[in-house]
């Protein structure tokens, strides 16, 4: 250990007496997210230890603590859900806090699963008396440099049963934010991160969205190319892709940009830290009331260290946010969810995720021009795989981006026109000969519930045999 590392053995009771500094939350920490299952498992194990007359201290594992001098705070880096939940059984015990405990949640779903704690410890707290708090113990290792203090914290969670990537990379891009505004910066991409969390309200989601987003969409968006090798996303896949491989900002509030068809004509995006938070876009201003969907940036380009991996997100988190948006007062829009929730929707999950990102990508090139067009060539292609196989296989998206002429993802990402994309769906020989010899009867199982969906669509009957024909006639497109 270093000079600027220290380490006690310390019950609950003294972690919060002994210490000078109150003990709180930085910007970098997550929503409290134990729910009752988790709880109920601590309160029983600690039920079971002390029903033993001399059973021995209760050990909770290592504590990992930021001295910060400057804000005059310990900042809890490792060990937030497990002192929260005790402090709220302590509460609960005693009636009052521990000392030096400053702990600030803002989230609904923090307040939410406090409440669930609460409610938890109130049915056993009997079973405790007060002296319990002096006989949990963990290994506190309290560091006064905060880099090495991230150190212990990536290695600590990179071995056994690791966090989600999504919860190292916010750690790590928090930390990689610099300059003479930092703290500000910190904070601002701390709210964007919290609000992307929300995202996947959209799609009945009430758990964190970042993991969805990382996992079914920005990592396979980068990482499906080609046509060899192509493989499933992993925890050690998501942390090369953007942490390890992340490039250095020009600036500290200073972003490359790449062309797009959101930018044609600039190289950096530079942070307005006026409130409401603005960019600029040399020569030009992208105004405040802008969506974060509009952010100039393409789903491939290298992701920048810092408040550029923020931005990437929130970009991201907001398109697919407004591409499901059901409340949308956009005809495009509500279009492509028609769609969706008629054919779409009920569709294998591995195909409707396939379906998802590349929709995603399609709008992120071309922005809503032809996007029920193409929505409508897509499932021409992916729905005849459901046509020709009973059972659809996690790897089905795989093969079909391998066994294509080219990768569809490839498509899009490389071409000018939305018309190139749809070109290439409308001349997938195989999806044709599926539809020119199906016998699917309409209703019956899945292949057949599908195929009912698709009619009930087209306001057709019998066989999907002139498919290409019915998407035709949709014209002319929005």
């Amino acid at each position: 250990m270093t000079q600027n590392a220290k380490v006690k053995v310390l019950c609950f009771t003294e972690l919060f007496t002994s210490v000078a500094l109150p003990i709180a939350l930085d910007v970098y920490q997550r929503p409290y997210v134990w729910g009752p299952d988790k709880v109920k498992q601590l309160l029983d194990d600690l039920k079971q230890h002390f029903r033993q007359h001399a059973a021995p201290d209760y050990y909770l594992g290592s504590i990992l603590l930021h001295e910060n001098r400057q804000q005059k705070k310990l900042f809890i880096i490792d060990g937030q859900q497990r002192l929260t939940s005790l402090a709220v059984l302590y509460h609960t015990c005693t009636r009052c806090l521990p000392p030096k405990l400053k702990f600030t949640y803002g989230s609904p779903d923090s307040a939410r699963n406090i409440k669930q704690t609460q409610a938890e410890c109130a049915l056993v707290h009997k079973s405790f008396t007060s002296d319990i708090f002096q006989r949990i113990s963990f290994t506190v290792i309290t560091v006064t440099e905060e880099d090495l203090a991230f150190t212990f914290f990536d290695t600590q969670n990179n071995r056994g049963m690791p966090l989600d990537a999504t919860d190292l990379l916010k750690a790590y891009h928090l930390r990689a934010v610099t300059g003479d505004s930092r703290d500000e910066l910190q904070t601002e991409c701390a709210k964007r991160w919290e609000r992307l969390q929300l995202g996947g309200q959209k799609f009945g989601c009430a758990t964190d969205f970042a993991p969805l987003l990382f996992q079914q969409y920005l990592w396979r968006a980068r990482r499906w190319t080609g046509q060899k090798k192509l493989a499933r996303e992993t925890h050690n896949a998501i942390m090369t892709e953007f942490q390890h491989t992340a490039v250095a900002p020009e600036a500290p509030e200073r972003l490359a940009l790449y062309p797009s068809q959101l930018n044609s004509r600039h190289a950096s995006l530079v942070l307005d830290l006026e409130r409401p938070v603005g960019y600029r876009l040399t020569p030009h201003l992208v105004q405040k009331k802008h969506s974060s969907a509009q952010l100039p940036f393409v789903i491939r380009q290298p992701i920048s260290k810092g408040i550029g991996f923020f931005l990437y997100a929130d970009k991201y988190s907001a398109l697919i946010t407004e591409l499901m948006d059901s409340h949308s007062e956009d005809p495009a829009i509500l279009d492509f969810l028609d769609f969706y929730q008629k054919v779409i929707a009920k569709l294998s999950i591995y195909l409707r995720e396939l379906f998802l990102l590349a929709s995603v990508m399609f709008i992120d090139k071309f922005g809503k021009r032809q996007l029920l067009q193409f929505a409508l060539w897509l499932d021409y292609s992916l729905g005849a795989i459901r046509l020709l196989k009973h059972y659809i296989f996690r790897e089905a998206p795989l093969i079909y981006l391998r066994d294509s002429s080219h990768n569809l993802l490839d498509v899009i990402s490389g071409a000018f026109l939305p018309d190139q994309v749809i070109e290439f769906l409308r001349r997938d020989e195989s999806a044709g000969e599926v539809y020119a010899t199906e016998r699917i009867e309409a209703g019956i199982g899945v292949q057949g519930a599908y195929k009912q969906r698709v009619l009930d669509y087209y306001g057709k009957r019998d066989s999907l045999k002139h498919k290409a024909l019915w998407i035709e006639e949709k014209q002319p497109w929005p």
